[in-house]
């Protein structure tokens, strides 16, 4: 076998071989791939290591030996600075052959998960269509749930809720101004796919800043945006705390049992 026929067979056994989360990094091109452990040997004893998919572009066609290689992990701790590293093993074998049971995952060590990830590939991977009818549905989305929430507590300002689409997406955070006349809320791309009650949720955190009333008209769907904050970037939100007492107060163990669930996962 020559060495190029082999070095695609390896890489598109990588490909098959990756969970979802990893395939789609790679589909959308959002990560520079580095090899590691990934070479050929020659039948006369030279050597070609492939460190990136240029070198694989690049690589000089020659007589290699069969060996078995086996995908040992994929690290994903620098995926936020643009690196997918994939490591593999081999040794001397009769015939190719390709192995990846056991191989591991490393997974980001920031405050998102995969989950979080996966919600930005997804908002990535939009076309300016699909985006601009996905903005237009969370606007009148938006514009009801606050409509319902100001039926209940009254601010005498007017407030408009937007989309960032300007945002770095790798950090989840709304952004509130305010000045006499009016509130604008700046909302995390990630919150384009949640659910009615997440989005309640949301806005009546933080429309509290301006008035405690929001927090007990809405506590429900406040625990409902802590429980999906926690999915996104596994910290407890401190908000709890302050819905705890207000479950308390109402007797609502069915909240306390969620908000128990949330603070021990």
């Amino acid at each position: 076998m020559k060495a190029k026929e082999l070095a695609q067979k390896i890489l598109l056994d990588i490909y098959r071989n990756l969970d979802e989360f990893s395939k789609d990094i790679i589909r959308g091109d959002l990560a520079d791939i580095e090899f590691k452990g990934f070479y050929l040997k020659g039948k006369n004893g030279e050597k070609a290591y492939i460190r990136s998919l240029d070198d694989f572009e690049n690589l000089k066609d020659f007589d290699v030996e069969m060996r078995k290689y086996k995908l040992k992990s994929i690290n994903l701790k620098n995926l936020d600075d643009g690196l997918m590293i994939i490591n593999l093993s081999s040794r001397a074998s009769k015939e190719y052959n390709f192995e990846a049971n056991e191989y591991s995952i490393i997974y980001p060590s920031n405050n998102t998960t995969i989950e979080f990830k996966e919600r930005v590939l997804k908002w990535m991977e939009l076309d300016d269509d699909e985006l601009d009818e996905k903005i237009i549905e969370f606007d009148a989305k938006m514009n009801n749930i606050l409509e319902s929430l100001l039926e209940e507590v009254e601010i005498d300002k007017e407030i408009s809720v937007y989309i960032d689409v300007f945002m770095d997406v790798n950090k989840i955070e709304n952004f509130v101004e305010n000045d006499e006349e009016r509130i604008i809320m700046w909302i995390h791309p990630v919150f384009l796919f949640s659910n009615d009650d997440v989005l309640r949720g949301l806005l009546a955190y933080e429309l509290s800043r301006f008035d405690s009333k929001f927090l007990e008209v809405s506590y429900r769907d406040v625990i409902e945006y802590c429980k999906e904050l926690k999915k996104l970037t596994n910290k407890k939100p401190k908000v709890l705390e302050k819905i705890k007492d207000i479950a308390n107060r109402y007797g609502d163990m069915d909240s306390l049992n969620l908000i128990n669930e949330i603070e021990n996962e």
